[in-house]
């Protein structure tokens, strides 16, 4: 078992317990309603309106190309949060520039004739050494100012000041936090049998490296500060992964968990600091957990079938795994203690759930064969409403955005069989889309927590 193990990771297989069961002959999901795509997400969206930004200090005309990307960033970030309906979208921007008002007066008039609830407004000056930028948010139906704050800007990076602008609109409008300063881990081959940790904005920007292991790396996951990834790496035998963690920021790895046999796909809950994970340390893959600052891990399962990737619910109360209990892999929800066992899955071949965050928690993400492809779905956590969402090529490795709105996943629709590629889509399956205009490469994406940079 060790030996399928290593083998199947070690040849490139994107997937690695899916790759497991790659023999067994295909199944179908029956046809019906479960295939029926969302049509309603029933979240309420502000119709917002976002005014010109002036440069108001001369000397930072050779600025003003950055600054006033800045404003297309913003408006591309409350736009994709589908918390807003941008109004922008429908307006020209002469009709906008005629409505702009001097810094501090506003036309709260002839901005609600553009149909808005909200204005976004702001101005770039020079404040002695600093570049800055003064944003305004306008109830335009209490004419009211609501938020105003000032950003000193540091002009090499204009798309991270972007998304701190854009996620402090979403807060002080939604009462809800935003994604734009999140990022995803993701795995990229980079020669013949390497895979590195990478990672991106949520947009697919600002592209780092994070591995130079010059080895096969798989399954990153981000810790619930997002700090440090925790991911699965090979170093000396093949047959033998463990468990590894790298922070962010100063690039350092270590080791999280090195028992003899396969320590893979960890999962960290929120709530607590708990980190759960598959091993083979018995001989067969089970499912274990380390508390914060201890070296034992805890076994929770105790089957003679293989289980693997645990995703703790929001609550921490209970975790979601796949398993070969009852032959096929299929998804099954336990107790945080390892009791109550329930089966969630009954159809086809499950693996990789994935929680839905708070204030959801209702549903779970998961991979599924349908036909002679894999694709993503979601399901109710008591195991009504299984729904696909993907249909085009072959899509897997399907993550939650930390406000339960998105999701992020692989596909190869675009590269090819096998050629796999990060797409991101709305919780309903709709405005799926690569990461990125051209093909880049990119399997296992995972979303991180809500982020402050």
């Amino acid at each position: 078992m060790l030996k399928l193990f290593g083998s199947v990771l070690l040849s490139g297989a994107l997937f690695l317990p899916l790759a497991l069961f790659a023999q067994a002959p295909p199944s179908e999901l029956p046809r019906g309603e479960i295939y029926t795509r969302i049509t309603s997400s029933r979240i309420h969206k502000y119709k917002v309106v976002i005014a010109g930004m002036p440069v108001e200090t001369p000397g930072l005309a050779d600025s003003a190309g950055s600054l006033q990307s800045i404003r297309e960033i913003v408006m591309d970030d409350l736009e994709y949060s589908l918390r807003f309906d941008l109004i922008n979208r429908r307006l020209d921007e002469l009709s906008i520039a005629a409505l702009n008002s001097a810094k501090g007066s506003v036309d709260f008039k002839g901005w609600q004739s553009t149909g808005a609830e909200y204005l976004v407004s702001g101005s770039f000056a020079r404040v002695e050494k600093n570049v800055t930028a003064e944003i305004r948010v306008y109830d335009l139906g209490l004419e009211d100012l609501v938020f105003l704050k000032s950003y000193v800007l540091d002009l090499s990076h204009p798309r991270i000041q972007a998304h701190r602008i854009s996620d402090d609109v979403v807060l002080n409008v939604t009462g809800e936090r935003g994604i734009a300063s999140t990022r995803m881990a993701f795995i990229r081959e980079t020669a013949p049998r390497v895979s590195e940790v990478f990672c991106c904005d949520y947009d697919g920007y600002e592209v780092a490296r994070l591995t130079g292991n010059n080895s096969v790396t798989k399954l990153p996951t981000w810790n619930p500060d997002g700090t440090r990834i925790a991911f699965t790496g090979f170093t000396g035998l093949v047959t033998d992964p463990d468990l590894y963690m790298i922070d962010v920021a100063s690039r350092k790895i270590s080791v999280l968990q090195a028992a003899k046999g396969v320590d893979m796909a960890a999962s960290w809950c929120e709530r607590n600091g708990f980190l759960a994970f598959s091993s083979g340390f018995s001989g067969n893959q089970e499912i274990y957990f380390l508390r914060p600052g201890e070296s034992k891990p805890q076994r929770l399962t105790f089957s003679f079938a293989m289980d693997f990737e645990p995703s703790w619910s929001p609550n921490g109360e209970e975790l979601a795994f796949a398993s070969t209990r009852a032959g096929n892999p299929h998804i099954f929800i336990m107790g945080a203690d390892g009791l109550n066992v329930r089966r969630l899955t009954f159809e086809s071949r499950n693996t990789s759930p994935r929680w839905r965050p708070l204030p959801y928690g209702d549903k779970i993400l998961l991979t599924s064969e349908i036909g002679s492809a894999f694709q993503i779905a979601i399901i109710d956590t008591n195991g009504d409403n299984f729904i696909q969402l993907t249909t085009d090529g072959e899509n897997r490795d399907a993550s939650w955005s930390p406000d339960g709105l998105h999701i992020v996943f692989a596909s190869d629709r675009r590269g090819g069989r096998g050629r796999f590629e990060i797409y991101s889509m709305d919780w309903d399956g709709n405005s799926q889309r690569p990461l990125n205009k051209n093909f880049t490469g990119g399997r296992e994406p995972f979303w991180s927590p809500f982020m402050s940079r």
